[in-house]
């Protein structure tokens, strides 16, 4: 009998345990996303990007939602909201007085903004994982008559938070062919980008990069400054900045050297998810020698991308590489390519 009282213990802190284990994950999700149908969707809202809002649901999993097609969107977390103007507000979401409108419930007091107004959302206090997006695209040919292989890989991870992003972005492109020497080039960058009122951003930027077509072994280089967004919308985007870049590079066949340069980056953004879908990104960055005058780089970045079925992607990834004056005298000044590619996101 003394066994008894042991035993219903033990059941009760299996209860227990069980009872805490479980608990958050049938935490209800009480966002509530109203569609221009008719459709109201309940989950928890994660985020809007890129014109479409992120909805994750009990029932039917993940759904990204073409913005235009949302009239009313409610969420009793705090998230960060930023408008065309790029206006930066905080708070829960409400039901606007009308059908596409929001209200902004802060602590400071609620604000009602157009839906089409609204580019972005994010919400704050999310955990680490949630706060990830990446990709990955790699493209392979090979031609039977020349024995030529083009292997190429693209790919990236993004850390979002309200008022900051962290990019890894690397690209990596080989050339194979008997009896030729092979071509390599290979690219790793790390960005940090601060987000002000306004459109204003500041932003940090590490490279280590190898092009052996541009004499170039590797060139290690660091870059600061600020930029604004000129333009910023559901479907479009266009970021110009200006900063200063310092790099050492070592080059195939010459000494290295340490050059001071004044960066010039860009990047146009263009997202449509109605017909045709297209989802298009193109990065450039220009640099002026100032230790070296009237040396000119520039590596230019584009990726056309479109989605064959859930998180899967078939896209035409190009990229373009410039020296005035690469510091190898038998390297070329241009170098550049293109190549279908499969991708999947994250």
């Amino acid at each position: 009998m003394a066994r008894l009282p042991r035993l219903g213990l033990l059941v009760a802190l299996v209860a227990l345990a069980a009872a805490f284990c479980t608990g958050p994950a049938r935490a209800e999700k009480t966002d509530i996303v109203l569609l221009r149908n008719g459709d109201r969707i309940t989950g928890e809202v994660r985020e809007l990007e890129r014109g479409k809002l992120t909805v994750k649901t009990d029932d039917i999993g993940t759904l990204t939602i073409e913005w235009d097609k949302v009239v009313e969107v409610r969420a009793n977390v705090p998230v960060e909201v930023v408008d065309l103007h790029g206006a930066r507000l905080y708070g829960s979401l409400e039901a606007g007085p009308e059908l596409g409108t929001v209200t902004i419930a802060g602590p400071t007091g609620s604000r009602t903004v157009d839906l089409d107004d609204v580019v972005r959302i994010r919400r704050t206090g999310t955990t680490f994982w949630n706060a990830i997006d990446g990709s990955i695209d790699v493209g392979l040919s090979f031609t039977s008559a020349s024995s030529l292989l083009t292997l190429d890989i693209h790919g990236a991870v993004q850390f979002k938070r309200p008022r900051y992003e962290l990019d890894f972005d690397f690209a990596s492109s080989l050339t194979r062919q008997p009896e030729v020497e092979d071509t390599r080039r290979n690219d790793l960058t790390f960005s940090y980008t601060r987000r002000y009122e306004d459109r204003w951003v500041a932003f940090v930027i590490g490279e280590l990069d190898q092009n052996k077509a541009l004499g170039m072994n590797l060139r290690a280089s660091a870059a600061g400054g600020g930029g604004r967004a000129v333009v910023q919308s559901q479907h479009q985007s266009l970021l110009l900045g200006v900063g200063l870049n310092v790099a050492h590079e070592y080059p195939v066949d010459a000494p290295d050297d340490t050059l001071v340069e004044l960066a010039l980056p860009l990047r146009y953004d263009l997202f449509e998810y109605d017909t045709p879908k297209v989802d298009i990104r193109i990065t450039f960055a220009g640099f002026v020698g100032l230790t070296e005058w009237g040396r000119l780089r520039y590596e230019a970045d584009f990726n056309i991308k479109r989605e064959v079925v859930r998180d899967f992607t078939v896209s035409l990834i190009g990229w373009s590489s410039y020296d005035s004056d690469p510091p190898s005298p038998e390297a070329v000044n241009l170098d550049y390519g293109a190549t279908f590619a499969l991708g999947w996101t994250f």
